[in-house]
C-alpha cells in the first residue's frame, strides 16, 4: 500500500508519531500509529537493510499531513452576490417584501496537491453548499444558485436561492450577510484516502429599507 520515502528513516518516522494528535495516549498502541514490522534481518547477508533504512509512515501520520494540507488548501471565498443589487437604483438600497436573487461566482471545484516530508497529497474540492446568513435572524441555504440575468423582469424571485426581507434594517444601520461555502474535500496519498469538510466565509454590508406609499388627492 505504501512505500518508502527517500531519506526518512523508522527513527524519523517515530519522532513525528510521538508528536501527532492522532497517536496520543493509548491511540498509540493503535495499528495506525505503528510502524511495519521491520524484515527480518540475517547478519551474514551483506545485502540485509540496516536500521536507517527508509520505510513507509504508518496511515495515522499520512492522515495528519493530509488534514494539515487540506486546512491550507487555497478556497475562494464566497464574494456575496445579490440582484438587484441596491447601487443600481434610486433609493440605494434594498427594498422590504422585494424578492433578492442571492449567489456567489466563485468556482464550486478546486483540484491541487502538495508534497509533505515527501509525501504527495493530492486533493479534490467540491463546494457542496452555501449558507447565506441574512443578518436578520435567517438564514438561507442554497446547493444551486442563479446569476440575475439582465433584463428580468421586477420582482421576479430567483429559481434557486432568494430572499425577500420583512423588516428593514435603516434608519439603524445595515444588515450584515455573511455567505458560508461548505466543501467537501477527499484527498488521496500512499494508497489512503479521506474527506475532510471545510467552511470558508465572506460578509457585505446591505442597507435595506422601506418604501412609503404616499397618497396624493
Amino acid at each position: 500500500m505504501a512505500e518508502a520515502r527517500e531519506g526518512w528513516t523508522r527513527e524519523s518516522w517515530q519522532y513525528f508519531i510521538d508528536r501527532i494528535p492522532e497517536c496520543e495516549g493509548a491511540l498509540r498502541a493503535s495499528s495506525e500509529c505503528q510502524l511495519a514490522a521491520p524484515p527480518p534481518v540475517d547478519p551474514a547477508d551483506p545485502a540485509a537493510p540496516v536500521a536507517s533504512q527508509p520505510v513507509a509512515p504508518p496511515a495515522a501520520v499520512v492522515r495528519s499531513l493530509a488534514r494539515e494540507a487540506v486546512l491550507t488548501m487555497e478556497l475562494p471565498s464566497p464574494e456575496v452576490r445579490v440582484g438587484p443589487d441596491p447601487s443600481v437604483n434610486e433609493w440605494d438600497m434594498a427594498v422590504v417584501g422585494y424578492p433578492l436573487w442571492l449567489w456567489t461566482e466563485t468556482a464550486a471545484s478546486v483540484e491541487a496537491s502538495t508534497t509533505q516530508y515527501g509525501i504527495t497529497i493530492v486533493m479534490s474540492a467540491v463546494r457542496d453548499r452555501v449558507v447565506f446568513d441574512m443578518g436578520d435572524g435567517n438564514t438561507m441555504t442554497c446547493r444551486g444558485m442563479s446569476r440575475l440575468p439582465g433584463g428580468t423582469k421586477a420582482g421576479t424571485p430567483s429559481p434557486d436561492c432568494g430572499y425577500a426581507y420583512s423588516w428593514p434594517s435603516l434608519p439603524e444601520g445595515d444588515y450584515t450577510v455573511t455567505a458560508t461555502s461548505q466543501w467537501s474535500v477527499t484527498w488521496s496519498a500512499l494508497g489512503y484516502s479521506g474527506t475532510v469538510p471545510v467552511e470558508v466565509s465572506a460578509t457585505r454590508e446591505l442597507p435595506v429599507g422601506e418604501l412609503q406609499a404616499v397618497i396624493v388627492g
